[in-house]
């Protein structure tokens, strides 16, 4: 069916015919008009669906709050331990108490590292050999035999070993040495005999 131009409402679409010639007919396609309807409509149900999910919420917190509270169990007490006094006697001390170390008696018990050294002081102890004593006047004089063979004599008060130790006495059984050790940090004097060496 055509029309004219002027025929056509404001609720219908204008398109140009196919065999539009002078008269400038048209094709009228009217327009529909449902969409804005169907719109709303959509907006309707879901403001209804959002109330309903909002009575459901209230129902739920309402139930919590009528629910009753059990109370709160009071903290446990706790008893504490006896207090425990580590025994202490002259041989044992506590461990959490510092190691105080008296410096005057460490230096007094301490070996003498100002003097000169003397030749024995070069070797181990159990590498040298008491081999015999000599008796000038008052003085007893024994006689060391070094890991080279040579012969070496001391008196009481001289230096032999590595372990600054200094002769005490001299006898024909055997040289008494007090030899000058640290142990567990301190120093302490420990006495050794030189026997005299048999030969084979």
């Amino acid at each position: 069916m055509k029309m004219k131009r002027d025929d056509l409402s404001d609720d219908e679409y204008k398109l140009p015919s196919f065999d539009s010639g002078a008269g400038g007919n048209y094709f009228c396609v009217q327009k529909k008009s449902r969409s804005k309807g169907a719109a709303l409509a959509v907006i309707f149900m879901l403001l209804a669906a959002c109330s309903a999910d909002n009575d459901d919420l209230d129902s739920y917190l309402n139930d919590i709050k009528t629910r009753s509270v059990r109370p709160i169990e009071p903290m446990p007490e706790f008893v504490s331990p006896p207090k425990f006094t580590y025994p202490e006697d002259d041989k044992r001390r506590s461990p959490f108490k510092p190691i105080v170390v008296e410096q005057q008696a460490q230096e007094s018990v301490g070996p003498n590292t100002n003097r000169p050294r003397q030749a024995l002081e070069a070797f181990a102890l159990d590498s040298l050999k008491f081999v015999g004593i000599i008796k000038e006047r008052s003085i007893v004089w024994g006689l060391i035999s070094q890991p080279s063979g040579l012969v070496s004599r001391v008196k009481p008060g001289d230096y032999i070993g590595k372990n600054y130790g200094q002769i005490r006495s001299i006898k024909e059984s055997g040289i008494r040495i007090e030899e000058t050790v640290q142990v567990a940090g301190k120093w302490e004097k420990k006495e050794i005999t030189l026997p005299l060496h048999s030969p084979e």
